[in-house]
């Protein structure tokens, strides 16, 4: 039996990602030439902690990892002011035809899942774009290349399920998406419990 090195496990481990995808389509060489020009290819990922992170668990997790609360919340309900207006504008918008929609499903250390209504091809490859600052707050701009698409009928429209794997993703940056998975993980298991004790108080 093939054996799993520690460091690939922590990279497979995954968790929902709920939030819209926005992506744009390229090959290889396109990638290449866009690497090659700039010597490195800019990522980013923010994810916002989901509890206060006490001052005996900052060091597991990564700078720029924890962001204020304040600030949150500020940009929430600057969201909800932009979503208004994009309503109100949303009929004279012309939509970018090289720019693809899509839903966040899950990710990992390695990389991600998105459903979406594009027939893309593996190995294709896919500049990333997800802002989410609803819970969970996440912000991402990655690059992936497809590795697995699945047709699916989802309410009798066709749409394709797209496994990603993020390409020259640093430590730096893959250490951020782990350190977010953990945490998104240690809070489910807490909301679990927490939903037992309820349970159980009310004799259930």
């Amino acid at each position: 039996m093939e054996s799993v090195k520690p460091d690939e496990k922590r990279h497979r481990v995954r968790v929902p990602l709920r939030a819209r995808v926005e992506f744009t389509v390229m090959d290889a060489h396109e990638y290449e030439t866009i690497r090659d020009e700039k010597g490195e290819v800019p990522h980013q990922f923010i994810g916002q902690p989901t509890k206060p992170v006490a001052p005996a668990e900052e060091e597991n997790y990564p700078p720029g990892g924890a962001v204020d609360p304040n600030l949150i919340h500020f940009l929430i309900h600057l969201e909800e002011k932009m979503d208004r207006v994009l309503k109100l504008l949303s009929k004279d918008q012309k939509c970018d035809e090289g720019l693809f929609i899509g839903q966040g499903l899950d990710i990992s250390g390695g990389g991600m899942k998105i459903l979406c209504d594009k027939a893309v091809k593996p190995g294709q490859i896919l500049k990333i774009s997800s802002k989410n600052f609803r819970y969970p707050v996440v912000s991402l701009e990655v690059f992936g290349e497809v590795v697995r698409v699945t047709p699916l009928q989802d309410d009798g429209e066709q749409r394709y399920e797209v496994g990603v794997k993020f390409l020259d993703l640093n430590e730096e940056w893959r250490e951020r998406i782990i350190a977010y998975i953990f945490q998104m993980q240690r809070e489910a298991i807490r909301s679990s419990k927490l939903k037992g004790e309820r349970t159980v108080d009310s004799g259930q």
